[in-house]
């Protein structure tokens, strides 16, 4: 009998240590998530808030500053204060465990093409370039190639062909610039190649002027 007793006391502490462990498992299950639940709200409310900035500033023509962001004088604040950027809102969600991604992300890459294929202007490339440099930042290179574009744009030809070939140098791990560089290259070589072909032989236009005036 007294074994008995034991062995069903033993088999209690036993249920009762299980138990406990399960409940502290489950305590900090849910202190995890709890904690992960209000960082998320808080990425998500700082990014909600970035890109209302960046909206307003490409609404007025900012271009740079939409991408980038920037900071202005804030008289209630009597400091300056940062106002964020598309990269920023991307930037905030760019870590592989930050999930789920809100919507906001997607529109702020959307934008993010939008201006660097469609408004950029040379003046803002070599701004946004400029500001750049010394900085790690996912846009550079492919800014880089589309100043070459703008370039080649408004017809110069040899500074868009120096800044393809640049590109391939300083922006080596970028495929994204890398590929855009070489294809434009690609496409200046065949463009080249056809205006030489098509171009009339010096020789042959002096024998043809030649004879014109024999007759």
């Amino acid at each position: 009998m007294d074994n008995d007793n034991l062995t069903q006391k033993s088999l209690a502490d036993r249920l009762l240590t299980v138990r406990g462990l399960l409940l502290l498992l489950l305590a900090i299950t849910i202190l995890f998530v709890a904690t992960y639940a209000l960082a998320w709200f808080n990425a998500y409310n700082l990014a909600r808030g970035y890109l209302a900035d960046a909206d307003a500033a490409f609404e007025n023509g900012e271009y740079v500053n939409a991408l980038t962001g920037y900071e202005a004088f804030d008289e209630d604040a009597g400091a300056r204060v940062f106002h964020g950027g598309y990269s920023q809102v991307v930037n905030i969600w760019r870590h592989r465990d930050a999930r789920p991604v809100p919507s906001e992300v997607e529109t702020a890459r959307a934008r993010i093409n939008d201006i660097i294929n469609t408004h950029m202007t040379i003046d803002e490339a070599e701004r946004y370039i400029q500001r750049s440099i010394g900085d790690v930042n996912p846009y550079t290179g492919i800014i880089f190639v589309r100043l070459g574009e703008l370039y080649e744009a408004e017809g110069d030809l040899d500074d868009a062909r120096d800044i393809y070939e640049e590109a391939l140098e300083l922006f080596p791990r970028d495929l994204q610039a890398l590929a855009r560089a070489q294809a434009n290259l690609t496409r200046l070589d065949a463009l080249e190649a056809e205006a030489e072909s098509t171009e009339p032989d010096a020789e042959s236009t002096a024998e043809a002027e030649d004879e014109g005036e024999g007759e």
